[in-house]
């Protein structure tokens, strides 16, 4: 049986990598409700957001739904179109969600990174 040798890209600094979701019983809101809102602010639109973010259609409509039904209130406010699609734009609600993710993720961030360089540190590492 042969090793593999494992390579480090000695310019990637180690570091704690850290994931916040908000959650009741199950997670609703995340990075990729994040992008995919950022999207929706973008371009107005439900479908070229999803495109953008790489998302089918249908995992764009979950994905708000799910978080809009974990919060029990719209974040995005939709108007059906006809040939030219529909519009759609993230509301006051959702805006003010997305500073607190945005906050919280960098203090989280900030705090991950300071820990985690001084527990390396104490542990000669």
């Amino acid at each position: 049986m042969s090793r593999r040798e494992i390579t480090v890209n000695d310019e990637a600094e180690i570091r704690a990598d850290l994931r916040l979701r908000f959650s009741r019983s199950y997670p609703y809101f995340g990075k990729g409700t994040m992008m995919l809102l950022r999207e929706i602010q973008e371009c107005g639109s439900v479908r070229n957001a999803c495109e953008k973010c790489g998302f089918s259609y249908s995992k764009g409509w979950t994905i708000l739904e799910r978080c809009e039904k974990g919060l029990g209130y719209k974040v995005v406010e939709r108007r059906k179109g006809g040939s030219g699609g529909g519009v759609a734009s993230v509301n006051e609600t959702g805006e003010k969600l997305m500073k607190i993710f945005d906050e919280l993720e960098q203090e989280l961030t900030e705090y991950a990174d300071k820990r985690f360089r001084e527990l390396m540190e104490e542990n000669g590492l």
